[in-house]
């Protein structure tokens, strides 16, 4: 299948929807971690004799198709375990930037990069190690999906500094080797913490491949505490996965419905061992509320399919990621062996936007330098973060003793749900970096019925057809 341009409907839909693009971009888009495959596909193709159409590369779908992934195993082939030694390099920080319409008033600004060249990471070693030492087999690990950019690659180097062992899921092995080395070259004295599955990587716009990887982690008998299904696309062209998904339902929420459904028992395996709850937290964004995107009856865009609308799939994608986990959760009852929550990390500046903002995307930005410029210090104030501050959300869930007793919730901050129980304050909105949000001591919120309104597809049938539908979807692909 060919991607489509839906620019000839794109202005219908959008007056159907009622948000002007702009402003959906400035305030309610968040960029999550790019799955790497996804961020670059359109479209893949099912023919023999028609090329796999990718952002900015193009190859033989036979190619692709033809691809052997061989299961990982935690041991060699001699049955020892092999460490991967750490290469000092210069970590390379791809980090975009979403400015929508605060570029339009601010300008395109240069801000500081990072010393050395993207480069200087090297390549993955030709070995098929890489687990790191045996002694983490009783240490339990956070997997991390899109650990290789943004937000993800944040998260999981703020999780290693913190002490936490770290499994980087990344759409090729090398991709993750290439993150590891960059978190290394922040945190040098992690290498048995931070690991990556040999010659396998989490392609989901795959969902054949999106089971080998979770074989993967099975056979490696990696324990886990958390899962942080964070890799995303945003506002890709209409495209379809090699299932024929709509490309933003098919890698943002039906791959990692996947994945959580085959690694939540091992997580509540865990937990039965440890006596505390495992987790799960999915990326979602405030996009979610853009009005009339989420259609329970269409997830595919196959009626939609002639008015299709791209910001209006990503934020269909991210309310399907909230009703993802508040459906976990109910499904586990009033005492879970694993919690499942969903999250807004801000309005982020990171690679998700590399094709759709191009003009205005800097390859080698460094966050802490950028936080000592005068722009810098300017988006800060209206609410654009850096990837290290996007993160601390994914820390929080993943990692924080208060995290591990809610359960259901959507948060914009740590500890911050909305619309919650309607006593979240401007003040904590402003700190949050949300100041723009409604509240319901608005003027006329409570007779426009705000912010509530926004979440009207947030409902228990709704959350229940989403699960029986994508059970159904992947059931040939369960692990």
């Amino acid at each position: 299948r060919r991607a489509h341009d839906p620019s000839s409907s794109s202005s219908s839909s959008s007056s159907r929807l009622g948000v002007d693009q702009l402003v959906a971009m400035r305030a309610l888009l968040s960029p999550t971690c790019v799955a790497s495959s996804a961020a670059r596909v359109t479209a893949i193709s099912r023919r023999r004799d028609v090329s796999d159409i990718r952002i900015g590369t193009r190859t033989s779908a036979r190619m692709a198709r033809g691809r052997v992934l061989s299961r990982a195993s935690a041991r060699n082939t001699d049955g020892s375990v092999e460490r991967e030694f750490a290469t000092t390099h210069t970590a390379q920080g791809s980090r975009r930037a979403i400015l929508g319409g605060v570029a339009a008033v601010c300008g395109a600004w240069s801000f500081p990069t990072r010393a050395g060249a993207a480069d200087d990471l090297g390549t993955a070693p030709e070995t098929t190690g890489g687990l790191g030492s045996a002694t983490n087999a009783v240490v339990g690990a956070v997997l991390v999906t899109g650990a290789n950019s943004g937000v993800g690659l944040s998260a999981a180097k703020l999780l290693v500094a913190e002490g936490k062992t770290v499994v980087l899921a990344c759409r090729t092995a090398e991709k993750a080797w290439d993150a590891k080395r960059a978190i290394l070259a922040k945190v040098p004295d992690a290498a048995d913490r931070v690991l990556v599955l040999p010659n396998v990587g989490l392609e989901m716009t795959d969902l054949k491949l999106t089971r080998d990887y979770v074989k993967a982690l099975l056979d490696s008998g990696i324990p886990l505490d958390a899962l942080l299904l964070n890799a995303g696309i945003m506002a890709v062209p209409l495209g379809r996965t090699e299932q024929g998904h709509e490309m933003h339902f098919g890698v943002n929420h039906l791959a990692h419905f996947l994945v959580q459904d085959g690694l939540a028992q091992v997580l509540r395996d865990r937990a039965k061992a440890t006596g505390t709850p495992g987790r799960i937290a999915a990326t979602s964004s405030i996009a979610n509320m853009l009005p009339g995107a989420f259609d329970v009856n269409d997830l595919d865009w196959q009626r939609r399919q002639g008015s299709y609308e791209k910001w209006a799939a990503y934020a269909a994608s991210k309310a399907e990621n909230v009703l993802l986990t508040d459906e976990f959760a109910r499904r586990e009852g009033a005492e879970p062996l694993v919690v499942a929550n969903s999250f807004h990390p801000g309005i982020v500046t990171t690679n998700l936007v590399r094709y759709i903002l191009p003009e205005l995307t800097a390859e080698n930005r460094d966050p802490e330098a950028e936080r000592q410029t005068t722009q810098g210090q300017a988006m800060s104030k209206m609410g654009i973060r850096d990837a290290d501050e996007g993160a601390k959300t994914h820390v929080w869930l993943a990692t924080a003793p208060e995290a591990a007793k809610v359960t259901g919730r959507f948060f914009l901050d740590p500890g911050l749900e909305y619309p919650g129980d309607g006593n979240v304050t401007h003040e904590q909105l402003v700190a949050a970096q949300d100041w723009f949000l409604p509240l319901t001591t608005d003027p006329l919120a409570k007779q426009l019925h705000m912010p509530e309104r926004f979440f009207d597809w947030r409902t228990a049938e709704n959350a229940k057809k989403l699960w029986e539908r994508s059970a159904e979807m992947t059931e040939a692909f369960k692990v």
